[in-house]
């Protein structure tokens, strides 16, 4: 199973995604994020399942509204 190196200093490390063959990379990984910025918070995790999901959009015209007839005016 696949490991990852996290930073969470830094959500938009784009290495957050990378993932490892091995423990030992993974961990290798977060000492080199530590080693840059020792006030880091860094973690490896085992990807133990991925996730997907398929979204459909359509569009249609909308329905007719019926328009209610305008109301009479009392006569005189």
């Amino acid at each position: 199973m696949p490991f990852i190196a996290i930073n969470l200093s830094n959500a938009y490390d784009a290495e957050n995604n990378t993932r490892y063959a091995t423990v030992e990379e993974a961990d290798a990984r977060a000492r080199a994020v530590l080693n840059q910025f020792p006030t880091a918070q860094v973690f490896t995790a085992q990807v133990l399942k991925d996730y997907s999901a398929k979204v459909s959009i359509t569009a249609k015209e909308p329905a007719e509204l019926e328009t209610a007839p305008a109301p009479e005016e009392p006569t005189a």
